[in-house]
């Protein structure tokens, strides 16, 4: 939940659901429920045993999910923000059992058509005789107090700077590499910062899409990531392991006799192996890389490489506290700029003297625009 100046007012997680019974707190695991659930109805039909129903333990989750939502709207007078996303997403999700997309946005619809309080009294708002009507027939933005918005560059994305990756780093020839890194205003190692960078001043030269947005960046070695690679050591497996980027561009540039102190752009250009532009490429992706995980656990981080205004990369690690003002997950950062493309429209309608000629569709320049220039803060 945020604000009308883009102010996380809440953050936390739905995959628990905390009740209160007789002034005792309980919660509820619900992600290792339908977890566990999914596990043994797999092992069932493995085993040709009888599968147990997940229906009623999914249905029994969102109403209380849906009751929560309900509650903090009237708390906080406000609106609520879903992705719009469109039928093959959801229909390609339906194969697994915690696909709730649907049944939750027709849930959360049907509750706030008639939101009512059991324990106000008859003649209070909100009340079973006074309830609220906050969703009516839903159309392509709006559905009453819910908004729709496109579901692009929501979760990898820088939520300080609005840096987002719009550079292709796929293999493809050497001429080509040589050509992409000849983009690059600049590739020089920071030696006070011990950490390579990669200067552009026209974002647009990659990326025709990221024309009349943000052009300059600074993209950074900083910290590490996580690699996704299959493991030849485990039949050939997925497995994950962490990477220490600068140690890593040391390595490949010190095989192809590039030392930090080179004119490092000129040197690559000049190389013409192809394991070589190979190996730099998949660095380079690794550098663009924003989402961190690994698979099976909860570790699942944003870390941008671009500094903010103050020499500050955004690491969502730091932002563990209740009270934090950045995202704290990688979802977090989802459901905030989620949150801030409503903000975008809410926004919209307080700009425009004629709500019928009210325009809510937006593009991916003008959402990168409204992070990358924060025109809510003003």
């Amino acid at each position: 939940m945020i604000d009308l100046h883009g102010n996380i007012v809440k953050q936390f997680t739905l995959n628990e659901i905390v009740n209160e019974y007789k002034g005792q707190e309980y919660s509820t695991d619900y992600h290792k429920l339908l977890n566990d659930k999914e596990q043994d109805r797999d092992a069932a039909r493995r085993n040709w045993k009888k599968i147990e129903n997940i229906k009623d333990l999914k249905e029994g989750y969102l109403s209380q999910v849906v009751h929560i939502i309900g509650k903090m709207m009237v708390e906080y007078k406000a609106i609520v923000v879903l992705e719009s996303l469109n039928t093959g997403f959801i229909n390609s999700r339906g194969k697994f059992e915690k696909q709730v997309y649907q049944k939750f946005e027709n849930a959360l619809i049907t509750k706030l058509c008639y939101l009512a309080d059991k324990n106000k009294g008859n003649s209070d708002d909100g009340s079973i005789l006074k309830a609220y009507q906050f969703a009516g027939h839903p159309d392509k933005y709006q559905c009453g107090f819910i908004f729709y918005i496109p579901a692009w560059n929501t979760s990898k994305i820088d939520p300080v700077t609005g840096f987002c990756n719009y550079i292709n780093t796929k293999y493809e020839s050497v001429e080509k590499s040589r050509e992409l890194f000849s983009k690059f205003d600049d590739i020089r190692f920071n030696k006070e910062k011990n950490y390579y960078e990669f200067v552009i001043k026209d974002y647009s030269l990659f990326n025709k899409k990221a024309e009349d947005t943000h052009k300059e960046w600074t993209l950074c070695t900083y910290g590490t990531r996580i690699e996704t690679f299959r493991n030849p050591d485990k039949n050939n497996e997925w497995d994950n392991r962490e990477v220490n980027l600068t140690d890593c561009f040391d390595t490949l540039f010190k095989s192809a006799k590039i030392s930090r102190t080179d004119n490092i752009k000129s040197a690559i250009i000049a190389q013409n192996e192809k394991e070589f532009f190979k190996e730099l490429l998949k660095l380079l992706a690794l550098l663009l890389q924003l989402r961190n995980s690994i698979t099976g656990s909860e570790e699942d981080y944003i870390l941008s490489p671009v500094a903010d205004e103050n020499g500050v990369f955004y690491d969502s690690r730091k932002y563990q506290n209740d009270d934090a003002v950045l995202p704290k997950d990688a979802d977090a950062n989802g459901a905030y700029n989620i949150a801030r493309k409503g903000l975008w429209a809410v926004r919209q309608l307080q700009q425009t003297e004629d709500l019928k000629k009210c325009n809510l569709a937006i593009n991916n320049a003008e959402w990168l625009r409204f992070v990358q220039q924060k025109p809510y803060l003003k």
